[in-house]
């Protein structure tokens, strides 16, 4: 869950239309590809699926980490800022029974 909200924190704060790589905001590769799998399946984000170069005739391997491209979709969209309203109320509340607790010793 908190993979997926940073993806789309991410996929929002850079969205200017194009796929916006997301390879380096966790250094688990695999938990990305899921977490990108599972956005993906849930109709949240685009994911950019074009192959990398081969350059196997220029004696380099094909095994290094191919970058993984996503967009963010209107549906993804809603559905971060609803988390980010979920957070932001879960902190006012907090902020308030400690106003409440101070309040006391006065």
């Amino acid at each position: 869950m908190k993979l997926e909200y940073s993806i789309l924190e991410h996929l929002s704060n850079n969205d200017n239309g194009k796929f916006v790589d997301v390879t380096f905001i966790e250094d688990d590769y695999v938990s990305i590809g899921n977490a990108l799998a599972e956005l993906q399946g849930r109709n949240m984000i685009l994911v950019d699926r074009t192959s990398s170069r081969d350059f196997e005739a220029f004696g380099i391997g094909n095994d290094r980490k191919k970058a993984l491209k996503a967009k963010i979709k209107m549906n993804g969209r809603i559905y971060f800022h609803s988390m980010k309203s979920k957070i932001g109320k879960v902190d006012s509340s907090d902020e308030r029974k400690n106003r409440w607790s101070l309040s006391y010793f006065f």
